[in-house]
């Protein structure tokens, strides 16, 4: 694998984590100041808009700007780079301050739509449900300038990429997350959860202000150009509209778990938006960045004809992957309601209760039931794309999500939200199989012998670590909120090492790689000291 492929990897993890730390205490702060209950609902119902744009967006204007600007670049041609970056803020910027004007025009007419589920369910009552309404629509306007913040971070960000600087475009997912956090003592006291809505505004606008210096350094302008009617504008319109299809659709899984659950009581909204949260942990940290340096190879290994080589890291990717994805799995199925206890409880003085603990254990049990499937689908998503054929992965994510919607609305009325959690899991195992049916049929079978061999190796070694989290987290009881928080890590970190010793045990070779690797690392530096 490329140095530079490696160094990028390494700085996306090391950022992302640092990134769904801050995240996760901006969450923390939320659950706290306010509870898990019709308030939170409101502010997660609302923010469900900003949150879709954010996760998608940028993603797509990455796709759909960088390979135009990298070609122009590798040409020589810095001038018309530079010329095509101010184009395409332009247009983008336009674009989106009519959907912010349309946005706002539309609030009330969005959350209601958002809200149907409670129109049908009793478990709401219609006073408290106006007043929540009334609420979110007005966090809503609150949140609409985000759009256009958004977008200029996404084109800000893909200009950097297209550079290889992958830390300032990292570092300012941060710098959101420490802005909202830091409306908690600023604007809270004074405007409520108003406050937070505003926080969240702001923090996307710093993030896309905090990478301004590094495109002055590369000499781009952010003078608007209105000459829109070119060669590579044209492409980039054409490549424009499939790649937003697609994202859109994959995006839709954030709507669909606050309007299923809008009717099934209060908190649920937030719990499953809780949740979530922590269920994104290790998706942004690992699966992220490992798909990045994999996917220039399966580009170049069938670009090649090369396709026993593009089967084999496929079938080693699905390996690294499980064994990354079934440890956390098996943390979240066996003491999900420690792990929420861990991130979100504060004790008797904060408004997160047992109730919200059990809610959101729920959900997240259920959730992630779905881990490895979502991780699997981007690795397969990345085949996809290596072999140039993105309308397979259009209809594998429709798919998905009616399996999705018609799996959460046969479990809600024997699981409640947890129906909707186990929902999303059907349907990123529909996806996914969708996709591995495609490849198979591209390339021949991808899922070596060697993947099914590490797959058993790593159910062992995860039951084994789930009997021992299980035992010491059921007959240990440690008084006092921190020494219990303390007592939990302890436990994931020696859950931890006790599944690497076992697959060890079993002479797994990519677990002997990794520690391999990291003990060779460590004599390094004894060495030069």
């Amino acid at each position: 694998m490329a140095q530079t492929v490696v160094r990028s990897a390494m700085i996306i993890i090391a950022v992302t984590l640092l990134g769904r730390v801050v995240g996760l205490f901006r969450e923390i702060l939320l659950a706290d100041q306010f509870g898990a209950n019709w308030v939170t609902d409101a502010y997660g119902l609302a923010y469900t808009i900003p949150n879709t744009i954010f996760l998608f967006v940028p993603g797509a204007l990455n796709a759909i700007f960088v390979p135009s600007l990298k070609a122009m670049m590798v040409r020589g041609e810095e001038t018309e780079a530079r010329a095509l970056f101010r184009k395409m803020l332009t247009v983008t910027t336009v674009i989106y301050f009519a959907i912010m004007i349309v946005g706002l025009m539309f609030s009330r007419q969005i959350i209601e739509a958002l809200t149907f589920m409670q129109h049908v369910s009793s478990a709401v009552d219609p006073a408290q449900r106006a007043e929540q309404v009334e609420l979110a629509v007005k966090l809503l306007q609150l949140m609409w300038p985000s759009a256009v913040f958004i977008a200029l971070l996404g084109v800000f960000q893909a200009t950097l990429n297209a550079h290889q600087q992958f830390f300032i475009p990292n570092v300012s997912t941060v710098v959101n997350s420490l802005v909202i956090c830091a409306a908690y003592p600023l604007l809270v006291p004074a405007y409520g959860i108003s406050g937070v809505a505003m926080g969240t505004s702001l923090g996307f606008l710093f993030a896309a202000l905090s990478m301004i210096p590094s495109l002055r350094k590369q000499q781009y302008s952010l003078a608007p150009d209105w000459r829109f009617n070119t060669d590579e504008m044209k492409k980039i319109g054409e490549r424009f509209i499939p790649i937003m299809i697609g994202s859109l659709i994959t995006q839709v899984y954030s709507f669909i778990q606050p309007v299923l659950s809008a009717g099934l009581g209060e908190g649920t909204v937030a719990a499953l938006r809780f949740a979530n949260n922590i269920y994104q942990l290790p998706m942004g940290i690992f699966v992220a960045a490992f798909t990045l340096p994999i996917y220039p190879y399966l580009v170049e290994y069938y670009t090649k004809g090369e396709i026993g080589r593009m089967k084999q890291s496929v079938s080693e990717g699905m390996q690294y992957l499980f064994i990354l994805m079934l440890p956390v799995i098996t943390a979240m199925v066996v003491i999900p309601d420690r792990l929420v206890s861990l991130l979100y409880y504060r004790g008797g003085s904060g408004e997160f209760t047992g109730e919200a603990i059990h809610l959101t254990a729920v959900a997240l049990l259920y959730m992630s039931l779905g881990l490895f499937f979502l991780a699997a689908r981007d690795l397969l998503t990345r085949a996809c794309y290596a072999m140039e054929n993105t309308k397979v992965t259009v209809i594998a994510a429709m798919v998905g999500i009616v399996v999705n919607i018609a799996s959460s609305l046969l479990f809600i009325p024997y699981l409640g939200h947890g129906g909707v959690a186990l929902g999303t899991s059907v349907g990123s195992l529909a996806n996914m199989i969708l996709l591995a049916l495609f490849l198979r049929r591209e390339i021949g079978p991808f899922m070596l012998r060697s993947f099914w061999l590490t797959a058993l190796k790593t159910l062992i070694a995860s039951a084994i670590m789930g009997t021992f989290l299980y035992a010491a987290a059921a007959f240990v009881t440690i008084p006092g909120v921190m020494l219990e928080k303390l007592y939990i890590m302890i436990l994931i970190g020696i859950g931890a090492g006790l599944f690497f010793v076992v697959l060890i045990v079993l002479r797994e070779p990519l677990a002997l790689q990794i520690i391999g690797r990291f003990a060779g690392k460590l004599l390094k530096r004894r060495g030069t000291k």
